[in-house]
């Protein structure tokens, strides 16, 4: 089982790195193709020498003398790349070329059963490679002692002393026969003699003919093994070295490949990110999992686009997870935070406030991150007066009203606190006796409070307000979430008694189809939006769209957005829009509503 676990991952990764394994192939391939396909033809020539005395001259080859070819072989394969060996041939033949380049191109084979050593030269030129091995080979026999060495007009002399020799007592002993056969022809007694004294004289000569021969001859032959003899001169190739560009791509390849695959395993080993691919684990570093959350596309925030898909069923999942972890007494304050940025906290929360305000609870979104706030975009709202302008207005505790600038959104039964404009200190607004006294306060106008806030590794808005609320859940993204930050989130607010921490919810993650999803019927849950009336007649200029944004309290691009579909009312001039100060303050006291609690 843990097998097939191990396997599964492994493919896994294969499947999602899939493009890095394919650029890391096709590069060297093409990389290597191109400079194999740029190497000019390459033509070798082969001079083959034979070490000592061949076979084929003496009839009882000594087996002694044969290995001490094969180790004399080894020696010449060596010198044949040597400096002196290679400085003669560049100067026979005016080679334009170093000693050490020439040495690349030699290659030698020992033939060590047949006392041959064969000489390979490789050149872009057939002929120079057949010159350059020629010459090589010729430049071994001259300098090999038995042939010649610095001398070998010493050797040339001894074997035409040889045959001289050869030829001087092949006569004489024809002469001793001619008158050996003659003595029975004689009568004469001084005749017999003389001719026998000239036979005895004709045997010494003969005899030191013979002593002669046999010294030269041992002379000659006592270093037979070290004698060098070219076998065979290299000729002139007619046809280039194959090419191997198939084999290199191949190798290229699979080398990037290779590559390509250790570094997504060390990527992987290296990544401490939280991974989510589908696994059914019900806690992650001993917290609980509420719900998984797939990845939405870009241009969808809410759930109403498509309220019974897998992202619908998820955030459903969680909501009826946080009901079960205290059905008795529901929670009525909740905080949605995360241990850093990007990880899609607001995103979450809107869409739980969403599913919780469909299921007839009345519900109160606050957005408590007044550094970034971030739901009234995701509600398509405003951010002109907020929490931050409640506190402001809110400076005595003994009042018993608040003006609170609670926003209607498209879903009915939730309504929007935005954060207001930053203060300067927001710890300070949300560690006073205010703050609790404000969540009383709306928990009278709503049945659950939803709280965004910064990031727990952050600023200490996060952990002051999870010690006013009755539950905290920990958004995280899977993939990019760190695991050691989880972990510190987690310590830095269980460090604080009055915190209950209920579990994380983990965003992006890849369900693979694993949730169920109900259809049920259909209904448009937002509201018709009223048309806007332009008003005529204002002394004030247009304004320019991102003023009107920074009067909005959103980004240009949603100011823009507005503009386009007439629910900010505005006129277009070329690529510039223009919106009335009339008009801006109508749109704002439209969209947003004060309530005296």
């Amino acid at each position: 089982m843990n097998m097939e676990f191990d396997i599964r991952k492994y493919l896994r990764l294969v499947k999602r790195w899939w493009w890095l394994l394919l650029v890391g192939a096709m590069i060297p391939m093409a990389v290597s193709y191109y400079f194999a396909a740029q190497k000019p033809d390459q033509y070798q020539a082969k001079a083959t020498i034979m070490v000592g005395t061949s076979v084929f001259q003496d009839p009882d080859p000594d087996t002694r003398q044969m290995d001490l070819s094969s180790t004399l072989s080894a020696a010449y394969a060596e010198f044949v790349r040597q400096g002196p060996v290679t400085e003669a041939v560049i100067d026979r033949l005016g080679l334009q070329r170093t000693p050490e380049r020439l040495a690349t191109q030699i290659g030698t084979v020992i033939r060590s059963g047949a006392q041959l050593l064969e000489i390979y030269v490789t050149d872009t030129n057939p002929e120079a490679a057949a010159l350059i091995a020629n010459a090589l080979a010729d430049e071994l026999v001259r300098r090999s002692p038995a042939s010649g060495g610095s001398d070998p007009e010493q050797q040339e002399f001894i074997r035409s002393q040889l045959q001289e020799l050869q030829q001087k007592i092949a006569n004489t002993g024809q002469q001793v026969d001619e008158l050996t056969s003659s003595l029975s022809e004689l009568t004469s007694a001084v005749e017999i003699q003389d001719a026998q004294e000239r036979i005895d004289a004709l045997e010494q000569v003969k005899s030191t003919y013979q002593t002669t021969y046999a010294n030269l001859l041992d002379s000659y032959s006592q270093e037979s093994p070290n004698v060098l003899s070219i076998f065979e001169p290299a000729s002139v190739p007619q046809w280039p070295i194959p090419r191997k560009t198939n084999l290199i791509v191949a190798v290229a390849g699979a080398a990037g490949f290779g590559l390509g695959l250790s570094a997504i395993f060390l990527m992987e080993y290296m990544d401490t990110s939280l991974r989510w691919e589908g696994s059914g684990a019900q806690s992650v570093l001993g917290l609980p999992v509420l719900s998984a959350v797939p990845s939405a596309p870009r241009k969808r925030a809410m759930l109403s686009s498509n309220p019974s898909d897998a992202m619908a069923e998820s955030i459903r999942a969680m909501r009826a997870n946080i009901s079960l972890m205290r059905p008795e007494q529901p929670l009525r304050t909740l905080l949605l935070t995360s241990p850093g940025i990007l990880e899609g906290k607001s995103f979450v929360l809107a869409n739980l406030a969403v599913v919780m305000a469909s299921g007839g609870k009345r519900v109160i979104a606050v957005d408590a991150d007044m550094r970034r706030p971030k739901l009234h975009e995701l509600f398509d709202r405003p951010n002109v007066a907020g929490l931050a302008e409640v506190f402001a207005d809110h400076q005595g505790d003994e009042e018993n009203s608040w003006s609170i600038p609670l926003q209607e959104t498209d879903f009915d039964n939730l309504l929007l606190l935005s954060a207001g404009r930053p203060p300067a200190d927001p710890v300070a607004l949300l560690t006073s006796p205010r703050f609790p006294a404000l969540l009383e306060t709306l928990k009278n106008q709503a049945d659950v409070i939803l709280i965004d806030s910064p990031p727990v590794l952050g600023p200490l808005d996060a952990t002051v307000l999870a010690t006013v609320c009755e539950g905290t859940v920990m958004v995280v993204s899977a993939g990019l979430t760190k695991q050691e930050l989880i972990q510190q989130a987690k310590d830095r607010l269980l460090r604080q008694e009055d915190v209950n921490l209920l579990g994380l919810a983990v965003n992006r993650a890849k369900l693979n189809n694993s949730y169920y999803a109900c259809r049920p019927n259909r209904r448009s849950d937002r509201r018709d939006v009223e048309s806007k009336r332009r008003k005529k007649g204002s002394d004030a200029g247009p304004l320019g769209l991102g003023e009107a944004a920074e009067r909005l309290g959103v980004s240009k691009a949603v100011a823009r957005r507005w503009c386009k579909s007439g629910q900010l009312p505005a006129s277009k001039s070329w690529l510039r829009w223009r919106i009335k100060e009339e008009d801006l303050q109508a749109a704002i006291e439209e969209m947003v509503r004060i309530e005296e609690v």
